[in-house]
């Protein structure tokens, strides 16, 4: 079983996690970690259950391991731990702009992040403050490349340091906002819950909570009949994307209209049936009881250093239909 060696914090713990889901061997060398979106303990069951704990850093510890994964505040934080004299396992380095070029040295959080890569400029509604992403996005989206680096060059049989920078990461995630501009020449902003581009894309009470729905164009007939509003398809002011945009207001009187007389679980029936895209708003007891994640075996049992259990989430799918691994947050520290 390969051995996988992990420093730094969210964005480390996150791949190494990812490895651990997938059956490798993981070491993790303890650090004060920043504060998070959750509880200590939360984040603690979901980023590090079945990781070995290490006292602290050798700077011959990563010889003895097939893959080091390095987050670091800076690339000269990176380099001063010796990445470049490790050449006998797969290094990932994790920072907020990478190992090279004039920014490689540049402190950045995650909300400025966000905000130096286009997200904070989509975020909120218009004319009021910029809204930033919650939870750990930016760390745990920067992980999941790092992994996947890592994972090809394990079944390449290739040794390599491999670069992965926060800020390139938010920017390949924008192919959307990037393609309006480059084909359309439109430039996205803030507009709420309202998607704005494709309508209706929006939110919308029901009778007993909110449910979001996102109609493309090629949903708009499965949307007139789900409202039970057939007469919608053969309206001229609503007959393609363009003029329903001009007459968002209307469209969207209309369906409010009809959602709040329904409650969430005929929604999800009834869109279900008529194939479209929607999703009811949960609250946190719903999301655990979910049929459709628990179809998908989407929680896994996870047990704290007192023998606890907990439900938490699991990788979403597997493509060799395996067992969810039941998994323990360790009590010990090892001083390998």
């Amino acid at each position: 079983m390969e051995r996988v060696l992990e420093l730094g914090g969210y964005s480390a713990r996150y791949c190494g996690r990812l490895f651990v889901q997938t059956g490798y061997s993981v070491s993790r060398v303890k650090s004060s970690p920043k504060p998070g979106w959750a509880s200590k303990m939360a984040m603690n069951l979901f980023l590090d259950v079945e990781k070995q704990y290490l006292d602290s850093f050798r700077q011959d510890l990563p010889d003895s391991f097939d893959v080091v994964i390095v987050e670091a505040n800076s690339a000269d934080e990176a380099i001063n731990l010796g990445i470049e004299e490790w050449k006998n396992a797969i290094v990932v380095v994790i920072t907020p702009f990478g190992l090279s070029g004039p920014r490689r040295n540049w402190k950045a959080t995650p909300s400025t992040l966000l905000a130096m890569g286009g997200y904070t400029q989509l975020m909120g509604d218009e004319g009021r403050t910029p809204l930033t992403l919650p939870g750990h996005y930016v760390e745990f989206q920067t992980a999941q490349y790092a992994y996947t680096a890592a994972t090809a060059c394990l079944f390449a049989g290739e040794k390599k340091l491999i670069d992965v920078s926060m800020y390139e990461t938010l920017l390949s995630l924008s192919q959307f906002t990037t393609v309006m501009w480059s084909c359309s020449g439109m430039v996205r902003g803030r507009h709420g819950s309202d998607f704005y581009w494709v309508v209706p894309s929006n939110l919308f009470q029901c009778a007993d909570g909110w449910v979001y729905i996102n109609i493309v164009p090629t949903f708009w007939d499965a949307l007139a009949l789900f409202l039970d509003r057939p007469e919608l398809t053969l309206d001229e002011n609503f007959s393609d994307n363009t003029l329903r945009m001009s007459n968002r207001d209307a469209i969207h009187e209309i369906v409010a209209s009809v959602l709040i007389e329904w409650d969430k679980q005929y929604v999800r029936e009834r869109a279900t049936s008529f194939r479209i895209p929607a999703g009811v708003v949960q609250t946190f007891d719903e999301v655990l009881k979910d049929e459709h994640l628990r179809t998908r075996d989407f929680w896994q049992t996870v047990e704290d250093e007192d023998g606890a259990a907990y439900s938490s989430p699991s990788l979403p799918f597997r493509v060799d239909k395996s067992d969810r691994p039941k998994l323990k947050l360790r009590k010990t520290v090892s001083r390998d």
